[in-house]
């Protein structure tokens, strides 16, 4: 009997079935320790000990905060519509860095409340071995659906099973890999790790890697993530500084949680609207929301890439715009003539290719 139960697990583990079971059988605190592994242990925090991300109104902070207002530098993460929306202040990012690591703990406010209240509407930790590409996203279970939020005083490791008395625990508090999954975090960090907008960079906390390997190696469920192209063409000064990835950044897409989100490359540039939670195929230009200030909304302002952006219009258009187009081009049909496509991968997917590439040529 052992034996035939060895011959069927076997059978079932070479077939979908089997796979599906293996998915939904790897745990959060199997995906904590994978990344530990892979990148470096999380560390318990506090979200109040992080730094603030500042909002600011014409380049002013108000004297007040109101729901739904506008601002300079709004979250570009879409928000649930029953929230207070992306200009709700005192969210907090801090990153740590070495010569191995990378990784950003941030804390999400979608709703107002005092600058103190450790209250937070979405916990988040992004690492990522700047070595090895290996990257890992943990995400809370809340995301801006309990207006009381979760108590951020103590923000236990993914991989704890059990906290202090009278804390949360991670189970509690972290979404499943399952869930994470659903998020499509890869889609709009397709380029390289960090997501690199006006209001993540106002700290000065975010990380930099955008040569570096890039690559989600946890097991599980992250398989079924699409493994993202750098697209690019010849001479292009765009990627003469980044790479551009071949999902969220070069066109819309349509995400599990957040419905279809137009391209990050051409909202860098002014070009595409903001994010709208659950927008349905095709209506992303469809009364998108609007939370930015006049300030945000005029040029140079509105074209936020390259960073520090102050070239007249028409000097702009003339250096980057064709070099924009020719990327539309590839991303829409990356075997386009013209068009130079490469995979984005981990130091051992790329030691493993260079191996059979001289195995070939052998």
């Amino acid at each position: 009997m052992k034996n035939l139960t060895g011959a069927v697990t076997a059978m079932l583990l070479s077939c979908g079935l089997g796979k599906a079971i293996a998915e939904e059988s790897y745990t959060l605190n199997d995906y904590g320790k994978e990344c530990a592994s892979l990148i470096a242990e999380a560390p318990v925090f506090n979200c109040l000990d992080l730094d603030l991300v500042p909002v600011t109104v014409n380049g002013k902070v108000p004297e007040t905060y109101t729901p739904d207002m506008i601002c300079d530098r709004p979250a570009m993460l879409p928000y649930p519509e029953k929230t207070d929306g992306q200009c709700a202040p005192y969210s907090r990012m801090t990153a740590y860095r070495d010569d191995d690591v990378q990784m950003v703990l941030l804390c999400r406010r979608m709703f107002i409340r005092p600058v103190d209240d450790p209250h937070f509407d979405s916990i988040e930790i992004i690492m990522h071995n700047v070595k090895s590409g290996s990257t890992c996203f943990f995400i809370s279970k809340n995301f801006g659906e309990k207006p009381e939020g979760d108590d951020g005083s103590r923000v236990p490791p993914p991989s704890e099973l059990s906290p202090p008395e009278g804390k949360i625990s991670a189970e509690k508090l972290w979404a499943t890999p399952q869930e994470v999954v659903q998020h499509g975090c890869i889609y709009c960090h397709d380029s390289d790790p960090w997501m690199r907008t006006p209001w993540s960079e106002q700290n000065g906390q975010l990380p930099a890697d955008p040569w570096g390997f890039h690559s989600v190696d946890a097991g599980g469920p992250f398989k079924t993530w699409p493994k993202p192209k750098s697209i690019s063409t010849r001479g292009n000064t765009c990627t003469g500084c980044h790479r551009i990835g071949s999902l969220n950044t070069c066109g819309s897409r349509d995400i599990p949680t957040f419905g279809e989100q137009p391209a990050k490359m051409l909202q860098s540039i002014g070009q595409a609207p903001h994010g709208r939670l659950g927008a349905r195929p095709g209506t992303i230009h469809e009364a998108p929301p609007d939370p930015y200030s006049k300030w945000a909304s005029s040029y140079p302002h509105s074209y936020w890439m390259p960073p520090g952006n102050d070239l007249p219009l028409a000097e702009w258009n003339r250096i980057y715009q064709q070099d924009v187009m020719d990327l539309q081009r590839c991303c829409d049909n990356p075997e386009a003539d013209g068009c130079i496509v490469s995979p984005i991968q981990s130091l051992n997917e790329w030691l493993a290719e260079k191996t059979a590439d001289e195995e070939t040529a052998n």
